[in-house]
């Protein structure tokens, strides 16, 4: 889990933001060109290494902002349905993955989950961005 103040310091936070998008979509990359070249083995192993950013990196950072961050800030808890999206289809995938391997399924959910990632993103910096700036401090009363 997440130290609080990653979370409530807007550089921080969107720099933890920036640096797993990153990451996601350089592993995306490798899984096309693995896919196109027809490595089938070697896009296997990266969709599980996607996995295992989306689950150790993501959702985790989801359910350190889920736990403390929206509960500070209300407003945030309208992006909680991106959240639950994100860890329905990581299942999916994982599942989907193991029964089958890398398939068109399990492609067009990690890039679903992409688009997914990005407007989220965008949205949650947004609501923290109007908070930076109208000087309104996050509550720190629970720290």
């Amino acid at each position: 889990m997440l130290p609080h103040n990653r979370l409530d310091n807007f550089a921080e936070h969107l720099a933890e933001h920036r640096l797993v998008a990153a990451d996601l979509d350089a592993g995306m990359r490798l899984l096309r060109t693995s896919l196109k070249n027809g490595d089938t083995q070697r896009a296997n192993e990266v969709a599980w290494a996607l996995l295992d950013i989306w689950t150790e990196r993501e959702l985790a950072h989801a359910q350190a902002e889920q736990l403390w961050l929206y509960e500070r800030l209300t407003v945030l808890k309208t992006l909680q349905r991106d959240h639950d999206l994100m860890f329905l289809w990581v299942d999916e995938v994982r599942h989907t993955l193991d029964q089958e391997g890398v398939s068109p399924s399990v492609v067009m959910r990690l890039e679903a989950l992409m688009t997914l990632l990005g407007t989220h993103h965008d949205h949650e910096m947004q609501y923290l961005q109007y908070y930076r700036q109208s000087d309104i401090a996050i509550p720190r009363s629970s720290l």
